[in-house]
């Protein structure tokens, strides 16, 4: 009885390791997840010149959000090209991206 528990403990915990490694990402998938979170939040920043301005922070699945900040130029005219910062959320479930604007995010004091 004893064994037949053993391998059926061990039969669960190799399951788990399978599914845990099926459902990771491979690195192809990170990389194109990362291209998607740059170009979206690039596009919905309304900046010129946009770029990120720092690396992607990833939040929990629980939360499932990403967080970029990007920097670029206002577009318009009585804004005089000042350079801007924009931060976006990216909901990693939904694929979309929102900003804000964030220039007050580091305070130059």
């Amino acid at each position: 009885m004893k064994k037949i528990a053993l391998v059926g403990l061990a039969s669960i915990f190799l399951i788990g390791l399978t599914i845990n490694y099926v459902t990771a990402s491979s690195p192809e998938a990170w990389a194109t997840h990362r291209k998607e979170v740059i170009s979206s939040c690039i596009r919905v920043s309304g900046l010129r010149n946009a770029r990120s301005a720092g690396e992607i922070i990833t939040f929990s699945d629980d939360v499932g959000y990403d967080a970029l900040l990007v920097k670029g130029n206002y577009p318009q005219p009585h804004m005089n090209n000042r350079i801007g910062k924009m931060l976006c959320l990216f909901n990693r479930r939904t694929r979309k991206a929102d900003v804000s604007e964030a220039n007050q995010i580091i305070n130059k004091s």
